[in-house]
């Protein structure tokens, strides 16, 4: 076997390892409802399609160290335009992006040749994503939620005031009246210490004349994640 093959060789066993890493590393720390295997899979496969597409670049202009370089950065630009585009409708948020981000690169370091860099590098930033998870790092201490109640025409003040009993931060949103002659408030609100999704509807529902109580976490970029009575 000739140094060549062992090296492309290593270098497609090293990157679906480095692939699969990755993509075991989003499947674990996922904490939505609806996990994308598909998405899943892509973190994979990108990085041996990159590695690859950086080899041959590589190959191609082995002799000559200006295009060479220029290649390698037109290689590398290429590919990030291409996933951005290519994951338009399945990237939801920058935790994603960060995945895709990790695979391009890895992909990009094991096609130039860095075997102990790249995987080092890789595995240094899943175990950090990890961590920052485990404890985690920048996760508001309160939900932010919507609550809808649907109550008598002149009850606002009395919404209002039962929310900032139980709520950090409380926000009219809007204000319907219904045609039975109620009225629907809207209020998005900062959650106190100790208070949840039952306890603040308990709270809004304690309101005299309320029909109906709604209670639903905002989540960024989402808004509603899901109801709550």
């Amino acid at each position: 076997m000739t140094p060549q093959i062992e090296y492309v060789l290593g270098a497609t066993v090293l990157s679906i390892a480095l692939g699969l890493l990755i993509g075991f590393a989003y499947a674990r720390g996922y904490r939505g409802m609806l996990l994308s295997a598909s998405f899943v899979h892509a973190c994979v496969v990108i990085v041996p399609l990159t590695a690859l597409v950086m080899h041959t670049i590589r190959s191609a202009t082995a002799f000559d160290n200006a295009n060479r370089a220029m290649g390698e950065g037109f290689a590398f630009a290429l590919i990030g335009l291409l996933g951005l585009i290519r994951f338009r409708t399945i990237v939801r948020d920058t935790r994603e992006f960060t995945f895709v981000f990790i695979s391009i690169v890895t992909g990009v370091g094991i096609g130039g040749g860095q075997f102990v860099l790249t995987a080092g590098g890789c595995v240094f930033v899943l175990i950090l994503l990890i961590v920052l998870e485990r404890i985690k790092f920048g996760t508001p201490r309160a939900p932010s939620l919507r609550v809808r109640a649907t109550g008598a025409e002149d009850a606002f003040a009395q919404y209002e005031t039962a929310l900032r009993r139980v709520a950090e931060r409380v926000n009219s949103v809007s204000l319907r009246h219904t045609a039975d002659g109620g009225t629907t408030y809207t209020f998005e609100i900062v959650a106190g210490v100790g208070q949840d999704i039952p306890s603040i509807a308990v709270t809004v529902r304690a309101v005299p004349g309320t029909s109906e109580v709604n209670v639903v976490r905002l989540q960024r970029g989402k808004g509603a994640e899901g109801d709550g009575d």
